[in-house]
Parts: structure tokens; sequence; C-alpha cells
């Protein structure tokens, strides 16, 4: 039995670590951050019974027996805090605050690792005699007793958060599992006198928890990154109007006798303008500032041929740094679409950009028309591609931006591009 017993340990020690390298490797979320916590306690838990099973016996092991018995019953209840401790973090996390009593099961837990600890000396919980054989105490069932009542109420913390969805499903399950296995073979544990089998479902249960939850997470990235993909190629093909396609050719027809120097020079601006989009669908890795803006002053070149009265300024200070494709230009369309162009006289276009200590401030001004705030939700495409811009500069690196505007007076957009340490 000694030897199927380290058998079983040293199989959960390698499992154990085959888990951890898994989360460590794999993206950054709330189990990579607690998740090895637990690992690392049930590779200990897994060492101390090891150590058991090894010395038992022996009369001349007696102390390394009774170090390994205070050390598998410590690491037991360690783990089960720290089980607590991660479904805490998991519910903070969703919620936002720190859930009531969180604290009982730790204080419990300590409290009985004290208790077990003091055993080695009163003999209460377990006994270890002169010939190297242990037994257990009067009073070891309430030691599983009590762990098992701490284990029920975590499962009772994951249910109640489970039905108010609160935790996602798939989490839940494998929490669940995590507890129900590891109880249901405690008791052939018990009987047989063999703990390795516990320990061994314990390290199977954080198995199926990773398999779980990891491919639950994964699944979520891949479904995030293909949402974006989508949202982006959209945007990328709106920005490729028909109308004002249509309305560039046809200028540049009316251009070919009028004036055909500009005429050549306005196909040219228009063949860089639809390279650029067309090239943003088949990389949208981030570009220097100063060929986006290359881009929109190819955009507002083309539009002046068609609204005489359209004025652009520039003010740049500094065009070194790097931004999402399409997150300059778009924007400029919208003031030149919504504001100036429509206001009766025209208006003007003012882009500037300084440089500040933390961040790289781009400033997108009009005195068109101006809008309300609620105005902003009701042009469904804008809102879109608004969105857009503002979910790829803060996934760049928690850059910003935000909308002023003044009905009658003009709109002002204002980018905060934040500095990295690259």
């Amino acid at each position: 039995m000694q030897l199927m017993g380290i058998g079983l340990d040293l199989f959960s020690v390698l499992i154990t670590f085959v888990i951890l390298v898994g989360v460590l490797l794999g993206k950054r979320n709330a189990m990579n951050e607690y998740f090895p916590i637990l690992l690392l306690m049930n590779a200990l838990m897994v060492f101390a019974d090891m150590g058991v099973q090894a010395f038992a016996g022996s009369p001349d092991n007696v102390t390394m027996l009774k170090c390994s018995l205070i050390l598998q019953g410590a690491f037991t209840y360690v783990s089960i805090s720290g089980l607590n401790l991660y479904v805490d973090k998991l519910i903070t996390r969703k919620m936002g605050k720190r859930p009531l009593f969180r604290i009982v099961p730790f204080v419990i837990c300590m409290i009985m690792i004290l208790f077990w600890i003091t055993s080695a000396l009163h003999g209460f919980a377990f006994k270890v005699n002169n010939d190297g054989t242990y037994e257990q105490g009067q009073l070891y069932f309430f030691v599983v007793l009590i762990g098992c009542i701490i284990a029920i109420y975590i499962f009772f913390r994951i249910l109640v958060n489970h039905l108010t969805q609160t935790l996602d499903s798939n989490i839940c399950v494998s929490l669940y599992l995590v507890i129900i296995v590891p109880i249901a073979m405690l008791f052939p544990a018990l009987y047989f006198e063999c703990l390795s089998l516990f320990y061994g479902a314990v390290t199977v249960s954080y198995l199926i928890m990773f398999i779980a939850i990891h491919v639950s997470t994964e699944q979520h990235v891949v479904e995030q990154q293909i949402d974006d993909t989508i949202m982006q190629t959209d945007l990328i093909i709106s920005e490729l109007q028909p109308h004002f396609m249509f309305n560039s050719l046809t200028n540049i027809k009316y251009l070919i006798k009028k004036n055909p120097e500009l005429a050549v020079e306005a196909i040219d601006k228009f063949t860089k303008y639809l390279r650029r989009n067309l090239d943003t669908v088949e990389d949208s890795n981030l570009i220097p500032f100063s060929e986006e803006l290359e881009h929109t002053k190819t955009y507002l070149w083309l539009e002046q041929l068609r609204f005489i009265d359209l004025k652009v300024e520039y003010s740049i200070d500094v065009d070194e740094f790097y931004v999402p494709p399409l997150s300059l230009q778009p924007i400029v369309e919208n003031a030149v679409k919504h504001g100036v162009t429509k206001k009766l006289g025209g208006g003007t276009v003012k882009i500037m950009v300084r440089e500040e200590k933390d961040c790289f401030k781009i400033i997108v001004k009009d005195d068109g028309l101006g809008f309300k705030a609620d105005d902003l939700h009701d042009d469904e495409h804008d809102n879109v591609g608004l969105k857009d811009i503002r979910k790829r500069l803060y996934d760049m690196n928690k850059s910003k931006v935000s909308i002023a505007s003044t009905e009658g007076v003009g709109t002002t957009v204002t980018y905060w591009i934040m500095k990295g340490e690259d």
C-alpha cells in the first residue's frame, strides 16, 4: 500500500507541474494570477504525504514522520483556504467589491492548522509511536469534518454566485468538481488508510478545472478577436463609401478637360487613398502617425476639390509616434461631413499635435454646426466607428479619445496617445 501511495503521489506531482507550466505559459487572466498558488500548495501537500508514506514504519525516522504528518495536515488546510481565496477573487472581479464573511474560512483554517500542529505533542488528531507507526487520534475525524464543512461552504458560495450569474457556468462547473471529486474520494481514502487517493483526486480535479477554464478563456479571447476584426473590417469598408468615390471620380472627370495636370494629381491622390484603406484590411498593425496624417491629408485634399469653402489648418509639433491605422481620418471625415460642409459658407478644420510629458495630444477642431450630446448616438455608423477607434486606442496602451461639441459653435475631438516604455 505504501508503494502504491508513493506512486500515486509522484503521478499527482507530475500532473500538478504540467498544469502549472500550462497556466504560466497561458494568457494573463484571473487564473494565472491565483491558480498557481493552489497548484503550489497541492504540490507541497502531495510531497508531505509522500514523506508520510516513505517514513512510516521506520523507527529511525520518527522525527521525519512527525514533520511530514504536520506538513500534510497544514498544507491540506492551506489548500482549502487557498481555494476559498481563489473563489473570493473571482467573485470580487465580477462584483467590484469584496464579499461579506470572506475572512471566516481563513480564520477557521488557521485555527485548525494550529490544532493539527499541536497534535504532535498532545496526540488529539494523530499519534506517532516510537516504532515509526502512526495512528489517528480521538479528534481526527473532527479535523476531517471541519475541512468538509468549509469545502461545502465554498460550494454554496459558488452556487449562489452561479444562480445570480455573477460567475460563468463553465467556471462554476469546474469549481463544483474541485470540491465534489475530492470529497467523494475522501471516504475510500480513509477506509483504505491511503490519503494518496484523496490527493490524487484533488490533482485530477485541478486538471479538469484548468482544462475547463483555460479552454473557456481561450475561446472567449478568440471570439473577441473575431468581433474586433469584423468591427475593424466594417469600419474600413465603410470608409470606401460609394458617395465619396463617385463624387471624387466625377470631379476628376471634369478636371480632365479643365485642368489635366490637376486631374492627374487627383487620380494619384485618389489611388493612394484607396490603397491605404485596402492595405489596412491585410495589416492592422500600428503605423507611424506621420502615415496616418498623410492619409488624412490625402482625404482632405480630395474633399477640397468638391468643397471650395472647406479650409484646413495644420499645427504639427511632432509626428514620431505610433497609432492604429484609420484612427484619425474617420474623425476628420466626421468633422467635414457633419460639421463644416453643412454650414452655410463652409468652415475650417484644424489638426493640431502637441507633445506632453506622458502623452502625445492630438486635437481635431472644426467650427461647423456642432451637435447636442444626445445626437452623438443617433448616427449608428459614426457611433460604431468612434467605438472602434476608442477600443483600438485603449487596447494599444490605454490611450483615450474624447469629444466636446456645442451646437452652432463646432466640435473638438481630443486624443491622448499615452507614451509607452518602447
